[in-house]
C-alpha cells in the first residue's frame, strides 16, 4: 500500500462507497482535503476528519496495511464499513471497537421552527472563532478550505452564536449537515432552525441535503426526522479502543 499524491483521479472508484460518499468524494473534487492510499487494486480514503473509507478490491493483505496504518496514526481514523467481511476481518482484532452508524436522506421539508427571539446569521470568518463545541466546522475544515467551499448558519441570541449547522462535508453532488447547539440552549428547537436554513441553502445550490449519526444518538436522528430526512442505509464503523 502507498500512499497517492494526486487523489482527483480516483472520483469515479470514490464513487462505489454507499455510506458517507460524500466524504471521500469532498476529497476527489478538491473541496476538501485527506490522504488516500492504494495497492493498485483497492483504495483507502482518509478525511481530515478522521472518517476513513474503503473501496476497490480489498483483500487481506491490503486490510492488515490499513489496521497498521490505523494503530500507527497520530490522529483520529473512523473506518466505515458497508461490507460484512471487513466488518468480521476488523472484529478479531483484539484492540478494535466496533459501532453502528446511520446514514440519512432528505425526503420533505417537515415542520420549521421559528422564534422571534433569535436571529440567524451566516456563519463568516469572523463568526467562525466564536463558534466553541465538538462539532464545528473546525471538525472537518481549515478555516480557509470551509470559508471557500463551505458554509453554516448560527442561530443568535444576544449577537452569541448559541446553534448552528454547516456542510461538514461537501462534494458535487451532496452536503452532509453538521450541527451542534450550546448546552444551556439546547431543548428550544434552536438546532432545527438552523438545519432548516441549511437545508434550504443546500438545495437552492442544487445539491442533495444528507445526514449521518451514531446509531445510539437517539437527539440526532430525532433530530433529522423531524428536520424530514429518512434513514436510507447503515454501516459499521471501526476503530481503536479508546486507550490502547
Amino acid at each position: 500500500m502507498y500512499k497517492v499524491k494526486n487523489y482527483s483521479q480516483y472520483n469515479d472508484i470514490a464513487k462505489e462507497i454507499k455510506c458517507g460518499t460524500v466524504y471521500p468524494m469532498s476529497m476527489t473534487q478538491g473541496y476538501q482535503s485527506g490522504e488516500a492510499y492504494t495497492d493498485g487494486k483497492a483504495m483507502l480514503f482518509h478525511h481530515d476528519c478522521g472518517f476513513a473509507f474503503l473501496c476497490g478490491d480489498t483483500e487481506e493483505t491490503f486490510l492488515n496495511d490499513v489496521y497498521s496504518l490505523m494503530k500507527r496514526s497520530q490522529r483520529r481514523f473512523v473506518l466505515f464499513s458497508e461490507k460484512e467481511y471487513i466488518t468480521r476481518f476488523f472484529k478479531k482484532m483484539p484492540d478494535i471497537q466496533i459501532n453502528e452508524r446511520c446514514f440519512y436522506e432528505y425526503a420533505d421539508q417537515g415542520v420549521l421552527t421559528e422564534s422571534r427571539a433569535y436571529s440567524i446569521k451566516k456563519i463568516d470568518i469572523e463568526l467562525l472563532g466564536q463558534l466553541d463545541g465538538t462539532i464545528t466546522p473546525s471538525f472537518s475544515w481549515n478555516a480557509d478550505q470551509f470559508l471557500k467551499n463551505g458554509f453554516g448558519y448560527a442561530v443568535m441570541y444576544d449577537n452569541v452564536p448559541v446553534s448552528w449547522a454547516f456542510s461538514a462535508a461537501i462534494c458535487n453532488d451532496e452536503v452532509d449537515i453538521g450541527v451542534e447547539t450550546a448546552e444551556k440552549y439546547r431543548g428550544k428547537g434552536l438546532a432545527k432552525i438552523a438545519v432548516n436554513e441549511m437545508i434550504k441553502a443546500i438545495i437552492a445550490s442544487g445539491k442533495k441535503p444528507v445526514w449521518a449519526c451514531h446509531s445510539k444518538n437517539i437527539g440526532s436522528k430525532k433530530l433529522a426526522e423531524g428536520s424530514g430526512f429518512v434513514m436510507t442505509l447503515q454501516c459499521s464503523t471501526i476503530e481503536l479502543i479508546s486507550g490502547e
